[in-house]
């Protein structure tokens, strides 16, 4: 079978690597002046070195015939220029039986987790820099009667596995409001990747879109939307989210380096936003703030990591056969 797979590529290869190829002359002169009307060339300079809480998460998960198995560790980490000054840190672990949407659950709760670290330093720093996107971050808003206590995580008692992830995201969504609430526009979420066609609608995602037409520092234009298009009843406390509306733009803060995309709760004046660039690159390195790529390697499980975290929970199986299957063991 596998013949017939490099068969296809051997057959289709100048036109797959035609499509991942893109240059500018291969787009139309609609969208140039459509991204000419939008990008506005700014170069930040460095300013002064403000204090900076950046947030991230890391993971090890396995499953097993018994159960799935896994490990978080989150980390808000306070720096002043790039010198670090301080941290909050939470690591949990456990096992998920029979193991049904264990991966899920394992995601929500570690983007949890971020948040409540990101609350507990939230008032060390002058921004609080989080990692992805704020929609992902906070899914789809369901109607949920559960219960919630800050510093708490009460999903995780709960014996029906489906109910259990429902918790834990009504419980990471109740934690985002309280974010939110407390800190606003000092919350600001930093994508490196980003597949969102919201501003120029073309079949590139405007990532790419402004990577291939543009090289100078800047930012885009704004998109704006409401947070959420769910009620949310009275009395539930991510009622807060209900009213919020997140504004998008791209920045790329270096000559040539890659574009971000940035989500802010409320609409940016563009004296804001270039305030804000101002501050991420007075401690970008390669045009990416640097606190966000230390917390990202403080937090994230390597490869050395996972093979002594088998060891020493002793999920090392030597197989009769080296091709037998994974899930068989």
């Amino acid at each position: 079978m596998i013949d017939r797979v490099y068969q296809e590529l051997v057959t289709r290869r100048s036109d797959l690597i035609g499509r991942l190829n893109v240059f500018q002359r291969d787009l139309d002169t609609d969208l140039e002046l459509k991204v000419k009307r939008s990008w506005n060339e700014f170069s930040p300079s460095s300013a002064r070195a403000k204090k900076l809480v950046a947030v991230d998460g890391g993971q090890f998960v396995k499953e097993l015939r018994t159960g799935t198995v896994f490990v978080l560790n989150v980390e808000a980490l306070i720096t002043e220029g790039v010198r670090i000054v301080g941290a909050e840190q939470d690591v949990k672990s456990g096992v998920f039986r029979p193991g049904n949407k264990a991966k899920e659950r394992v995601g929500e709760l570690m983007a949890l987790m971020e948040l409540m670290v990101a609350l507990k330093a939230g008032t060390s720093g002058e921004l609080i820099l989080m990692d992805g996107s704020l929609r992902k971050k906070l899914g789809e808003v369901k109607r949920f009667n559960g219960s919630f206590n800050e510093g708490e995580i009460r999903s995780l008692e709960e014996k029906d596995e489906d109910y259990m992830l429902d918790h834990i995201i009504y419980e990471k969504q109740a934690y985002l409001a309280e974010l939110i609430k407390r800190f606003g526009s000092k919350v600001v979420w930093i994508s490196k990747v980003s597949r969102s066609r919201d501003l120029f609608h073309h079949e590139l995602s405007d990532v790419a879109v402004l990577e291939i037409t543009t090289s100078s520092p800047g930012y885009s234009s704004i998109v704006c939307g409401p947070l959420t298009r769910t009620r949310v009843e009275e009395g539930d406390v991510r009622r807060g989210l209900e009213d919020k509306e997140v504004c998008s733009f791209y920045a790329r803060l270096d000559h040539g380096e890659r574009v971000l995309r940035i989500d802010v709760i409320g609409v940016p004046t563009p004296k804001f936003i270039e305030s804000l660039l101002q501050d991420l690159y007075s401690v970008s390195i390669k045009g990416y703030p640097y606190p966000l790529v230390r917390v990202h390697y403080d937090v994230k499980v390597s490869r050395d990591d996972r093979k002594r975290i088998i060891h020493m929970l002793n999920l090392t199986t030597r197989r009769s056969v080296s091709w037998w299957p994974n899930q068989f063991y």
